[in-house]
């Protein structure tokens, strides 16, 4: 099939077709009571695009992120849709969607670069089931079907077309040259400014410059330059990024200190991650939107990474394409591996969206490629692709309201005191006050057995009531007080709680 035949616009067709029937059951879904209560029902700075929003969304370090483009959109949100909830989840859609369409060409420009012998067609088929591997798998529900995340959809975007100009401006024309590779910096500032989780893109651009450009390494060897040189921007605003992301993380105190969280166990729980990750990506089934710390660690974790780099390390001249798509993989993740730990959970759907990108290019790659395992591979991922479909679909639904979402979450890990917590809350909001007091006892209860407290009777006023306690018990007090309160909207009387400050019943 030619360039000028219907695959030309076919395949772009059928990727953002089924980008929206994967996530458009998400326009019936609510603002929910993880974030999206704080970012938006309670929170008016953002409701416009006047000067003193716009102010607001330039100044602010709200939640500990500093995202004035991420803003933007939702103060547009607003002019449009008000507080109608389906108008901000349309947004996260058509995003996410726009980044699918991105990624297409993204794998289309990667793919003639690398796989020179293979027919026009066998790259469109490559690069339309790399990018479908991407779009519509079950890890993406997250960051698509939580209004919250928009800002994982909005960098996404200015990622990936950051890479595609910059890709022009390596491989165009000489007088597009430069308009092309300031316009890449451009979109790469505009993706810091949407969350700064992308500041690892120069390093990203350096492992494309050895694979498949062959700027360096090599013959050419390492000392081009010129190629180092055209990089100093884009650190440049990285470094600055970082600075004022630590900045706005320090904000909530979300961070564990050195002594709180010691060297040896972030180390352990990235190489947990880096496993985790890879495994979900290929099994994406039981997954949470709040994993816990409390994970173990076994030999199959160390073995995956401990293959994973000698693989990329080791084979980067036979296997050039694996060693780029790993060194994506690692340095996307980085900032938000243990060694930068923040926050209560030990992985995060969300920060797959990026990093798990080189994988899905790279296994669209074998299907476009000219050798004899070809036929295999297209079946294989194509039966991949409509697996993930029905997966996808569940997992979206799980995110359609407050009461679906922390139930999902205790039906998975019923030790989870956040979720049950949470799903009190929920059940509050919505005026089933049995269930809620159902959920605020659970959530005392496995405090006081995390803490050893169980005799019945223990006043535990002093402990509970320090900042000290709080922290070794998030949401405890909180469950001791819905007990109290749900119990007077049924008309009953709550009685003594083991370890509940005496003021609380």
């Amino acid at each position: 099939m030619s360039r000028c035949g219907p695959a030309r616009w076919a395949f772009p067709v059928l990727i953002v077709a089924l980008t929206l029937a994967t996530f458009l059951p998400a326009l019936h879904h609510e603002f929910l009571n993880w974030d999206d209560d704080r970012n938006y029902v309670d929170n008016p700075h953002y409701r416009g695009l006047g000067l003193r929003e716009l102010r607001w969304m330039f100044t602010t370090l709200h939640m500990g992120h500093y995202i004035p483009v991420t803003w933007i959109t939702f103060g547009l949100d607003y002019l449009l849709w008000g507080m109608n909830p389906a108008g901000y989840h349309l947004t996260n859609i058509l995003f996410h969607a726009a980044t699918a369409l991105a990624v297409y060409f993204l794998s289309l420009r990667l793919l003639r670069l690398a796989l020179t012998a293979a027919s026009d067609r066998d790259l469109r088929i490559g690069a339309t089931l790399a990018t479908l591997l991407f779009a519509i798998h079950p890890l993406r529900a997250e960051s698509v079907a939580w209004v919250t995340e928009r800002r994982d959809v909005v960098s996404g975007l200015l990622y990936v077309l950051a890479v595609i100009a910059y890709l022009k401006a390596v491989d165009g024309a000489d007088r597009a040259r430069p308009k092309c590779y300031w316009t890449s910096v451009g979109l790469f500032a505009g993706a810091l400014l949407s969350k700064s989780i992308v500041v690892s893109l120069p390093v990203v651009l350096l492992a494309l410059d050895v694979y498949p450009l062959g700027r360096l390494g090599g013959e050419r060897g390492w000392r081009r330059r010129s190629v180092w040189l055209e990089k100093v921007p884009y650190f440049a605003l990285g470094l600055a990024a970082a600075a004022v992301g630590f900045l706005a993380l320090s904000t909530i105190g979300n961070a564990p200190s050195l002594a709180e969280m010691g060297l040896l166990y972030r180390t352990v729980l990235s190489i947990w991650s880096l496993a985790f990750y890879l495994w979900k990506s290929v099994m994406p089934i039981t997954l949470l939107h709040l994993y816990q710390l409390n994970f173990t660690v076994t030999w199959f974790h160390f073995g995956a990474v401990a293959l994973l780099l000698g693989l990329a390390g080791l084979g980067w001249r036979r296997w050039p394409a694996f060693t780029t798509a790993a060194v994506a993989y690692v340095v996307t993740l980085l900032p938000v591996l243990g060694i930068f730990q923040n926050g209560p959970q030990a992985a995060a759907d969300r920060y797959t969206y990026l990093a798990c990108l080189g994988w899905a290019i790279f296994l669209g790659g074998l299907a476009a490629r000219p050798w004899r395992g070809r036929g295999v591979a297209r079946v294989v991922l194509t039966v991949w692709v409509l697996a993930l479909l029905p997966l996808t679909w569940q997992q979206v639904g799980v995110w359609r309201n407050s009461v679906t979402l922390w139930s999902h979450a205790v039906a998975l890990a019923p030790n989870n005191r956040q979720a049950h917590l949470n799903l009190a809350s929920a059940h509050e909001a919505t005026g089933h006050y049995a269930a809620a007091a159902a959920e605020y006892e659970e959530v005392v209860r496995l405090s006081n057995r995390l803490q050893g407290r169980s005799k019945a009777g223990l006043d535990g006023l002093a402990l509970t009531a320090s900042p000290i306690a709080r922290a070794l018990e998030p949401g405890f007090l909180q469950a001791c007080e819905g007990v109290v309160r749900v119990a007077r909207h049924l008309g009953v009387e709550p009685g003594l709680r083991p370890g509940c400050p005496r003021d609380s019943h």
